[in-house]
């Protein structure tokens, strides 16, 4: 069966992966020279595997509209800051 992989990186951002075996919480990856499949789990630091590309997709998607909200709360929160300073005054 054909599972969906995030976590690449440049163009490979999903990939579709031969899974041999599935459980709620891992898959198996078939071995490339034919020998045991080899046991991972589903949700890593770096990988996630999906249903479908259009499962993947909504959740690369959902990090990077995260991300992206949060490097904007992060840029009001500098630009305060620097607003503050700016405005700082020597003491007399």
């Amino acid at each position: 069966m054909i599972k969906y992989r995030t976590g690449g990186y440049g163009k490979n951002l999903i990939e579709a992966i031969e899974v041999e075996k599935e459980t709620e919480k891992c898959v198996w990856l078939k071995s490339v020279n034919n020998s045991k499949a080899h046991k991972h789990y589903k949700i890593t630091e770096y990988y996630r595997y999906f249903d479908t590309w259009e499962d993947a997709h909504d959740a690369l998607l959902d990090d990077a509209e995260r991300t992206t909200q949060s490097l904007q709360r992060q840029l009001e929160q500098v630009n305060v800051r620097l607003s503050n300073i700016k405005g700082l005054k020597k003491p007399e």
